[in-house]
């Protein structure tokens, strides 16, 4: 019993000595975790400095551009300054599709969302623009969500956007 108090000790130490090294830089709001970061403010500044049109994060089956980092941490004056900055409004999000991301993602009801889509349409988003992955947007929502009352919902508002 107490080898085993004395082993989980160890193990915790040796935990704490990782965390105060390098690996405590992957848990900081920077580029590559926007995630992490907990204010729109600290979003920005983890993308002041780079090229903000090119950066690109790829983890798991997400792109996470800063466009896609404000619209997953709610901070729309953020999204539209990178709109102005000449961010593509279409990249980002699951498989690349940041639209398609917004219009399914039920993390928010059909009101707020809408928002978002109006917003990327106004930046140049299109539901049937050249294929991001092998399909357009409306392709890809019609493939993988049918014909979903929020979806279709969305589509026509994105529609009517111009998109």
């Amino acid at each position: 019993m107490r080898l085993t108090t004395l082993a989980a000790t160890g193990l915790m130490l040796g935990l704490v000595a990782l965390a105060g090294g390098r690996d405590a830089a992957a848990l900081e709001c920077n580029e590559k975790n926007p995630d992490i970061c907990t204010t729109c403010e600290d979003l920005r500044k983890a993308y002041s400095g780079g090229d903000i049109k090119s950066i690109r994060q790829v983890r798991g089956r997400s792109v996470w551009t800063p466009l896609y980092a404000a619209y997953f941490k709610d901070c729309p004056e953020l999204a539209a300054r990178y709109l102005g900055m000449g961010v593509h409004p279409a990249v980002g999000g699951m498989e690349g599709d940041l639209l398609a991301t917004v219009i399914s993602w039920d993390r928010w009801e059909v009101p707020k969302r809408a928002e978002w889509v109006q917003m990327l349409v106004r930046g140049g988003a299109r539901l049937d623009s050249p294929p991001i992955t092998d399909r357009t947007t409306r392709q890809r929502l019609m493939q993988e969500y049918g014909q979903r009352d929020d979806i279709m919902a969305l589509i026509k508002i994105a529609e009517d956007a111009g998109g």
